[in-house]
């Protein structure tokens, strides 16, 4: 099986992404969540999130920008020191919003790893097509921290790390992955931008080549791909990138 990422650099951004929104068939979709990782090490970079939000404004009617509160973070404060809330302001139909807000639901994690059930933001079932915006770093606890850990700031909660890291991060982002499914997925890679509707192929590419870190030894990455039936070796040895 081949597996299909593509790449471009940060300044060719805006044709890339009119490139491949207009290749999705997004024509029925109403709204877009955007999730950037706004509490935790890694924010977007403003200016790519400029350029997004302005493609996406052409294909969606309602653009939501969402986060959940961390240890450290707010959302709102978040939005407004990032300079995010003022960027919203340049469009008529973007908003940002902390997703606990929009309501909580109890989702069951089949087969988990680590937890039976997760409280994840109605917001995220609700919109139409949902963007995983990462950037790609390195973490004490994961080993990295790019599009599979970004998803675990989907969990509703106000103080995720002492309730989950506890029970084992890696464990808790691969049982996030299970029910947590983004229809396309961004990560921030130095100067270049990786794309995939697949968050695990965008997180080995840009460990290998953009974090000089083994993919084999990240152990989320392992948990994700054995609840798949495939190997972390052979994603690697069958990842096709297609430059824009």
């Amino acid at each position: 099986m081949t597996y299909t990422l593509i790449r471009f650099h940060r300044k060719r951004a805006k044709a890339a992404f009119t490139n491949i929104l207009s290749s999705l068939s997004t024509d029925k979709f109403d709204s877009v969540l955007i999730k950037p990782n706004v509490c935790g090490f890694y924010p977007p970079d403003l200016n790519l999130l400029r350029v997004l939000i302005k493609e996406l404004c052409s294909k969606f009617n309602e653009v939501i920008i969402g986060e959940t509160p961390s240890t450290m973070h707010s959302p709102k404060e978040r939005f407004e020191s990032l300079g995010i809330l003022d960027l919203s302001k340049e469009f008529n139909n973007v908003k940002v919003i902390d997703m606990i807000e929009s309501g909580v639901i109890e989702i069951a994690i089949p087969k988990h790893h680590a937890i039976k059930k997760l409280p994840l933001p109605k917001c995220l079932f609700e919109a139409d097509f949902v963007i995983n915006l990462a950037r790609a770093g390195r973490h004490p606890s994961t080993k990295v921290t790019i599009a599979l850990k970004n998803l675990f700031g989907f969990v509703a909660e106000k103080r995720k790390y002492f309730k989950y890291h506890i029970r084992g991060i890696s464990k808790v982002v691969a049982d996030v992955a299970k029910v947590v499914h983004p229809n396309l997925n961004i990560v921030e890679a130095n100067d270049h931008i990786l794309v995939s509707e697949d968050p695990l192929i965008v997180d080995i590419v840009a460990t290998k080549h953009y974090l000089h870190i083994d993919p084999l030894s990240v152990r989320h990455f392992q948990l994700v791909a054995l609840d798949r039936g495939i190997r972390i070796r052979d994603i690697l040895n069958n990842i096709t990138i297609k430059e824009l």
